[in-house]
């Protein structure tokens, strides 16, 4: 596992210089082709779940929406093609197709010509699940967009929840500690505004 896994123990600085360099060996692996990625992701989705943001929320949600919907287009691909070009039992057809079914929401007509009923899954219920992934992804861009236009100063938001706390913020603090403090500023300006200060 990585030197820096969690948010816990990754400096808050380090994390946004990872967020905004991409560079993954900053976290310092500890084992050969360590995929370090996939630690930064893991260390980015906490981070925004633990921020308290609306808008970051929404960001995990459509990331989480568009890969399930690739993950079912490419399912109901992989499976149509199995039937259809492997010799198998109707128990197994049944089977196969009841649990596309049951996990990827498509409706088969038991009724009709297999091969046009193939045909009509691949082009009208994989194009309904595509509108709604081409949705997810339009939507996707639009936070993704707004996210790269303002560029992060991490000393510029240390010093503003320095002010918020009235206190000196120490800059090697962690990410935890970071999030902790700057959802606590959120909540002291929330206070504040309540109360007309």
């Amino acid at each position: 596992m990585a030197k820096y896994n969690s948010i816990e123990n990754i400096p808050a600085k380090l994390f946004f210089d990872v967020l905004h360099s991409k560079d993954y060996t900053l976290l310092v692996a500890e084992q050969e082709n360590e995929d370090l990625e996939a630690v930064f992701s893991t260390i980015y989705d906490d981070f925004f779940v633990k921020s308290d943001n609306k808008e970051a929320k929404r960001y995990l949600e459509l990331t989480f929406n568009v890969n399930l919907l690739s993950y079912k287009i490419e399912t109901i691909k992989q499976v149509m093609h199995f039937l259809y070009y492997n010799p198998v039992t109707d128990e197994m057809k049944e089977k196969l197709t009841t649990a596309l079914k049951k996990g990827c929401g498509i409706y088969f007509d038991k009724d009709a010509e297999w091969g046009e009923e193939v045909l009509r899954v691949l082009q009208v219920e994989c194009g309904i699940i595509e509108n709604d992934l081409t949705m997810a992804t339009l939507e996707l861009q639009k936070y993704f967009g707004k996210e790269n236009k303002n560029e992060f100063d991490f000393f510029q938001s240390i010093v503003g929840l320095s002010n918020i706390h009235n206190r000196n913020i120490d800059e090697t603090i962690t990410l935890a500690m970071y999030i902790a403090i700057e959802n606590s500023g959120k909540n002291i300006i929330k206070i504040q505004r309540k109360n007309g200060k």
